[in-house]
């Protein structure tokens, strides 16, 4: 449906894709097939991992053993993807899906469903602005719903102070793409990888990026057959400027360039 109100020069410009916002896991199937419906020639979709409407992502999809770089890889994950991109507030603080107590549901529909279902008040929670302030520093009046302790020891201003935060790399992350031609108006084609792996590249006028993403908890066994030829710009684990790495850790990604 997206591809029909999207197709020729008389209709939306884009679409809003619900493909990530339900799904119960994030595979290698599932972002090699949304993508390949999206072949090169005029449609132009648009993604997301998480709204206000779907339980947070990093809460959907990962375990707890380490969400900051599961974060990251989330980050550069869709800002690698063909398309318009769109990051739900609290995505670039990390910000898992929150624990609202039932006496504090507002939404009819995670009343209904509690304790069933994750709901949707957790994830229109305020944001944590500053960890020493009541509130969290989001107002100075308690807030429509309630602010998770969790949250405020990922705000804003203490994320500010660590280059290595999930803030500053979803920051660097939104520089490198708005910087690459190739990752925001490219091609895009797959590589063939074992599972867990995802690799592809975006190519535009004379730009060629490679971008590799470990979605499993082990690290996997993979890099390109000509992994000389290019020099890794951006990646997870903060190691910027060398080669794609034989064996990416688990939960990692990079983009490479020559």
């Amino acid at each position: 449906e997206m591809k029909l109100f999207t197709t020729g020069d008389q209709r939306l410009n884009t679409a809003y894709s619900f493909d990530y916002l339900y799904a119960p896991a994030l595979t290698k199937d599932l972002i090699v097939e949304t993508a390949t419906r999206w072949p090169e020639g005029g449609e132009w979709p648009s993604w997301a991992f998480s709204n206000h409407d779907a339980p947070r992502a990093v809460t959907r999809w990962a375990g707890a053993s380490d969400p900051d770089a599961y974060c990251k890889l989330l980050a550069l994950l869709l800002a690698s993807l063909r398309g318009n991109i769109f990051l739900y507030q609290g995505e670039e603080l990390g910000l898992p899906q929150a624990e609202v107590p039932f006496e504090r549901l507002r939404d009819p529909e995670a009343i209904t469903n509690w304790p069933a279902t994750l709901g949707r008040d957790g994830a229109r929670t305020p944001m944590p602005w500053n960890s020493a302030a009541a509130f969290g520093g989001f107002s100075t009046a308690e807030p429509w719903l309630p602010v998770d302790p969790s949250h405020v020891e990922r705000s804003i201003e203490r994320q500010n102070r660590d280059q290595d935060s999930v803030l500053n790399f979803t920051r660097r992350v939104i520089a490198f793409r708005k910087a690459s031609p190739a990752l925001r108006l490219g091609a895009i084609e797959f590589l063939t990888t074992p599972d867990d792996c995802v690799a592809f590249t975006r190519s535009y006028g004379g730009e060629k990026a490679l971008c590799v993403f470990n979605i499993g908890a082990k690290p996997v066994k993979w890099a390109p057959a000509d992994a000389g030829d290019w020099s890794v710009r951006i990646e997870t684990n903060a190691q910027t400027g060398g080669k794609p790495p034989e064996s990416p850790p688990a939960w990692s990604g990079y983009v490479a360039t020559r």
